[in-house]
C-alpha cells in the first residue's frame, strides 16, 4: 500500500478481492490528523473514480471530484475533500467490469455481493471504527441499496439520491413494458467505461477479433449520436431507423459490448431474476432518500422509503422539482443534509436531522428557470402521501368528457400501428427531454388515441400522491399496451403533460401470469402514473389521454402476444384495434389524490 499525501488527506489505492477472486479498483482517503480510526463513507459507482486526465485508472492524485461550482454532482457525492474534512474516511470503488476494476459488468447483478465483500474488507482495516455509511446518486444509489440489502453489520446508514431500489420491477419493466430510452442511451454512452477485463470476457464469449470489437465500439458511439440527435426532429424518434429497429435483442454493437443487455430485456414478468434485484425487501437500516417529481426513478425511491420506513421508522425523504439531474444542482436543496445525516448515525451527534416530520417536499413539480429557482416553499409531512388526502374519482365518458357524477356513453376505439408509434414528449425520462411538455404535436397524429376533457375548474385543485387510471378495454389482438396521460389543459389551449403510465395488457393481472386478450371480451386493467404534487389552477381543465404507445420511453408492443417482446421482429407486428368502455357496469375512470387546501 503506497500512501499519497494530498492537501488535507493521505490516500492509497487497493485492488480489493471479492469472494470469487475478482479485484475491484478502490481509493481510500484518510484524514491526516486526529484519531487513527474513523467512520467511513463508501461510494460504489460504474462511472469512474479517476478523472479523465489521470495518467492511469489507479492514479489517486487524479481521483474524480465534483466541481467546486456543482458540489452535489455525480454519483460520488460531496467529494473526498469535504468528507475527510468532516472526519470520515472516504472510500470510492469502481464497480465490477468498469474502469479500473476486474471482472465483467453485469449491470447490478453483482452489486449486492460485491458491496457486502467491500464492507467486509473495510471492517477489517486498521483505519476504520467499523461504522460505515454508503452514499451515491443514480447508479451509485442503486449500488448502495444493493449493498444495504445484505445487512452487513458495519453498514449503519445510507444516503441514496435519485436511484432505483428495485431496478427491474420499478424502472425497466414499469407496467411490464420495457423502458427503452434509458437502456439504449445509457448502455451506449457507457461502453467506453467498460474495463479491460470486461473487454477480454466479451472477446472470449463472442469469438470476434479484437479489431472487430473495436470497430463495434466506434459504431456504437456513432449510433448513440444518431439516437440522441433524433430528439431534434419535428416528430422526434419515430423517423430514426436506429430507434425503430427490431428485434430489440441482439441489437448491433450494444449487445456485443454489453451481453447482459439481452438478459435485461428478456424478463417480461416478475421472476427470480427480477426478485434478486429488489434490494429494498431486506433493508433495515436508516436511509435518506432523495428524488424529484420528474425523476425516472421516482416511484422506486418512494417505494423504498415507504417500505423501509414501515419496518424501521428511521427513514427520511426529500422530493424536489424537475427532472432526474436537478438533484445535482446546489439550488435544488433547501439546505445540505448530507453530513447532518451521517454525523447523527455514524458519530452519534445531535444534529436534529431526525427531529420533526419524515418527509420534506416541493409543492411545485416543475420549475422552468432552473438557475433562478429558490427552494423556499418546501413543506413537511409525516408521511407520503401527506395527511389530508381524499380520493376523487373522475369518470371517462363516451362523449370525450370527464365527470365526477358517473360513467356513461358508448365505447370509443382507435387503431394502434406499431410502425407508427406516438413519440414521447416529456414525462419522467432520464436521457431524453423530461417534464411537462405540450402534447398537441402528438395529439394531432392519425390514430393518436382518445382524449377526455373536463369542464374548466371553478377553484384551484391540488393533488398529492399516486394517480391511477382504471380502464375497461378490449382489443382484436392478444396483447397490446395501454398508455394513460394526466394533462392540464390551459385556457390558451396548451395540453401540458403532468404524468403518464403504461400497462402491458398481456401482464395486466397482478399475479404476473400472462393472460392473452380475447377478441370481443372486455377486460379491466389499471395504469399507475406515479406520484406528484401539483395544483390545477381555476379556469384550467383536467384531461386524460389514452393511447397505446409512448416511444421510446416505452418499447413498442408489437401486439403479437409473444411473452418476450424483445425477440419480435417486423414480421411479428400486428395492427391493433383497441377499445375503451364507459358504461356503468364497465366504467373507466381516473383516481386523483386531492389535498385539501391549507
Amino acid at each position: 500500500m503506497e500512501l499519497v499525501d494530498l492537501d488535507g488527506a493521505c490516500a492509497f489505492q487497493a485492488m480489493v478481492a471479492m469472494r470469487d477472486g475478482t479485484r475491484l479498483n478502490t481509493f481510500v482517503f484518510l484524514p491526516q490528523s486526529g484519531r487513527t480510526r474513523w467512520p467511513a463513507i463508501l461510494h460504489r459507482t460504474p462511472y469512474g473514480i479517476t478523472a479523465s486526465d489521470a495518467r492511469h485508472k489507479t492514479d489517486c492524485a487524479r481521483a474524480w471530484l465534483p466541481s467546486a461550482k456543482e458540489p452535489f454532482r455525480g454519483s460520488i457525492l460531496r467529494g473526498w475533500r469535504k468528507i475527510v474534512a468532516h472526519g470520515y474516511a472516504a472510500v470510492y470503488q469502481d464497480t465490477r467490469g468498469r474502469h479500473g476494476s476486474e471482472g465483467e459488468d453485469r449491470v447490478y447483478a453483482d452489486d449486492a455481493s460485491d458491496g457486502h465483500d467491500t464492507l467486509e474488507w473495510i471492517a477489517a482495516q486498521p483505519w476504520t471504527n467499523q461504522m460505515v455509511g454508503m452514499s451515491g446518486s443514480s447508479a451509485g444509489a442503486t449500488t448502495a441499496f444493493a449493498a444495504a440489502s445484505t445487512r452487513h453489520p458495519s453498514l449503519r446508514a445510507f444516503f441514496a439520491q435519485a436511484g432505483a431500489s428495485s431496478i427491474y420491477d420499478d424502472v425497466v419493466y414499469e407496467g411490464q413494458s420495457i423502458e427503452m430510452e434509458r437502456l439504449w442511451l445509457w448502455v451506449a454512452r457507457n461502453i467506453p467505461g467498460l474495463s479491460r477485463s470486461h473487454r477480454e470476457a466479451v472477446l472470449q464469449q463472442s469469438g470476434v477479433s479484437a479489431e472487430t470489437l473495436d470497430a463495434m465500439a466506434a459504431s456504437a458511439a456513432a449510433r448513440y449520436a444518431r439516437l440522441d440527435a433524433a430528439r431534434q426532429a419535428d416528430l422526434p424518434f419515430i423517423g430514426s431507423a436506429d430507434w425503430m429497429r427490431l428485434p430489440l435483442s441482439r441489437y448491433p454493437d450494444f449487445a456485443a459490448w454489453q451481453p447482459f443487455l439481452d438478459e435485461i430485456i428478456t424478463h417480461p414478468a416478475p421472476d427470480a431474476f427480477r426478485a434478486r434485484h429488489n434490494f429494498r425487501r431486506t433493508i433495515d437500516i436508516p436511509g435518506f432518500h432523495v428524488t424529484t417529481w420528474y425523476d425516472i426513478f421516482q416511484t422506486s425511491v418512494l417505494a423504498a422509503f415507504n417500505d423501509i420506513q414501515a419496518r424501521t421508522g428511521t427513514q427520511r425523504l426529500w422530493i424536489g422539482p424537475n427532472e432526474h439531474s436537478f438533484v445535482y444542482a446546489g439550488n435544488f436543496w433547501p439546505r445540505d443534509p448530507y453530513f447532518e445525516w451521517f454525523d447523527h448515525w455514524l458519530k452519534g451527534a445531535a444534529t436534529g436531522i431526525m427531529d420533526g416530520p419524515a418527509v420534506y417536499y416541493s409543492p411545485r413539480a416543475w420549475i422552468d428557470d432552473h438557475d433562478a429557482y429558490v427552494p423556499d416553499d418546501w413543506r413537511y409531512a409525516e408521511r407520503w402521501p401527506p395527511p389530508g388526502i381524499r380520493p376523487h374519482r373522475l369518470y371517462l365518458r363516451g362523449d370525450g368528457s370527464i365527470a365526477a357524477d358517473g360513467p356513461g356513453g358508448d365505447p370509443l376505439g382507435y387503431d394502434y400501428n406499431p410502425r407508427r408509434p406516438v413519440p414521447t414528449l416529456g414525462g419522467r425520462n432520464m436521457l431524453i427531454d423530461a417534464g411537462p411538455r405540450d402534447q398537441r404535436p402528438v395529439q394531432s397524429l392519425p390514430n393518436y388515441g382518445l382524449i377526455y376533457r373536463g369542464d374548466p375548474l371553478d377553484d384551484d385543485l391540488t393533488i398529492a400522491g399516486a394517480v391511477r387510471v382504471t380502464l375497461h378495454i378490449e382489443s382484436n389482438c392478444p396483447d397490446t399496451d395501454f398508455v394513460a396521460k394526466l394533462i392540464e389543459l390551459t385556457p390558451e389551449g396548451r395540453a401540458m403533460l403532468l404524468m403518464d403510465g403504461v400497462t402491458r395488457a398481456l401482464y395486466r393481472d397482478p399475479s404476473g401470469e400472462p393472460r392473452p386478450l380475447i377478441p370481443g371480451r372486455v377486460e379491466q386493467l389499471a395504469i399507475d402514473l406515479g406520484h406528484i404534487h401539483h395544483t390545477f389552477r381555476a379556469g384550467h381543465r383536467i384531461e386524460v389521454d389514452v393511447t397505446s404507445s409512448n416511444f421510446p420511453r416505452r418499447a413498442r408492443n408489437t401486439n403479437s402476444g409473444h411473452p418476450v417482446l424483445a425477440d419480435d421482429g417486423e414480421a411479428d407486428i400486428r395492427i391493433a384495434t383497441n377499445t375503451v368502455h364507459h358504461a356503468a357496469a364497465i366504467p373507466s375512470f381516473v383516481e386523483l389524490p386531492v389535498l385539501d387546501h391549507r
